[in-house]
């Protein structure tokens, strides 16, 4: 299984990854995916998992291109749902682990609750498959269902993409903090109380210690 997916233009490759979009017949906006992606998309369709695309295949879809490291989904956290997802990994030889490396912890998902295993990845036959059932500035797939719409992006694949904006919204929550401001230099400390003497005193000392 390669470690990532490209996207390609209609008809030949291209060095970046690059995905034009181009109108079909029907007026309808299609944008070309590596097949082993599409297939992804295909079996958690034909398993009805229900879900909602973000990650890198959803900005490509907006950004028309790019890399692709997997498909990240955002599924129904209801029970049914979650045992259709289930099936639908073991379908594509789901393991646990991302980009070829197993996970470290062993783990029979087959046997577990998805949502307690969450967020995790898993290594198929296709493509790497993210799941978080609720991202950070989220509140899951209800909240990201109102706004997302379905994009046909080859016959039998047209998943539910979140809008650019709820992507914007995950990405601010899960990038790094902004580093902390630089601590102002070492001043010197506020004059003691008891020490401190006016300048006329201090003056005033002196030209008393000079008569020594």
């Amino acid at each position: 299984m390669p470690p990532e997916g490209r996207l390609e233009a209609a008809g030949r490759a291209t060095g970046e990854g690059v995905a034009p979009w181009r109108a079909n017949d029907r007026g309808m906006s299609e944008l070309e995916l590596d097949p082993l992606l599409l297939e992804t998309l295909r079996t958690l369709q034909q398993h009805d998992v229900e879900f909602v695309l973000v990650g890198d295949v959803a900005e490509a879809i907006y950004n028309t291109g790019g890399f692709v490291s997997g498909v990240a989904i955002v599924p129904g956290a209801y029970g049914r749902n979650v045992e259709r997802l289930n099936t639908a990994l073991q379908a594509m030889d789901g393991e646990l682990g991302i980009a070829g490396t197993p996970a470290a912890a062993s783990v029979d998902y087959r046997r577990c609750d998805l949502r307690e295993l969450a967020p995790c990845s898993f290594m198929t036959r296709y493509v790497d498959v993210d799941l978080n059932f609720e991202p950070l500035g989220t509140r899951g797939y209800r909240d990201l269902f109102d706004e997302a719409k379905h994009i046909e992006l080859a016959p039998a694949a047209s998943p539910l993409v979140a809008a650019r904006e709820d992507l914007e919204r995950i990405g601010r929550s899960t990038a790094p903090p902004a580093p902390y401001a630089q601590p102002p230099a070492a001043l010197p400390p506020e004059p003691d109380g008891g020490l401190y003497f006016p300048a006329d005193d201090i003056r005033a000392s002196r030209s008393a210690h000079s008569n020594f």
